[in-house]
């Protein structure tokens, strides 16, 4: 009796085993689907994450630039202001100078007329040769 017990048993077992193939390449099936969505899920919070820090790194670039330019700026209209300043100076001198030369020569002519009626003329006179050719 044992010899046809034996092939049912088999079959059975069989049986068994290819449910349990089913269901383990179902498990699998499964378990791949929940890594993707896992990983999908993860790359996507990690893609966010990537996208707030991109964001981030913009800003406070944009920021260094407004706060480079408006220094520069600053040093700029310093620059300006000094040359500004060293011009005005100049510009004070030089007109000093010029009257006090004006001041001189009027004082020199008032002293010497006829001798700078004869250099007046004496320059003209050259000039004019000059100025001829």
């Amino acid at each position: 009796m044992s010899d046809t017990n034996e092939p049912k048993i088999a079959a059975k077992k069989f049986e068994s085993s290819t449910e349990h193939a089913k269901k383990a390449l179902d498990a699998a099936t499964e378990a791949t689907k929940v890594v993707k969505e896992t990983v999908k899920q993860n790359a996507q919070a990690v893609l966010d994450a990537g996208k707030e820090h991109i964001g981030a790194a913009a800003k406070d670039l944009g920021d260094a630039a407004t706060a480079t330019y408006e220094d520069l700026r600053e040093q700029a209209k310093a620059k300006a202001g000094a040359y500004q300043e060293k011009a005005r100076v100049a510009w004070g001198d030089a007109a000093s100078r010029a009257q006090t030369y004006q001041s001189e020569g009027e004082a020199y002519i008032r002293q010497n007329p006829l001798k700078a009626v004869g250099i007046a003329v004496g320059v003209g006179f050259l000039l004019g040769i000059i100025f001829r050719r």
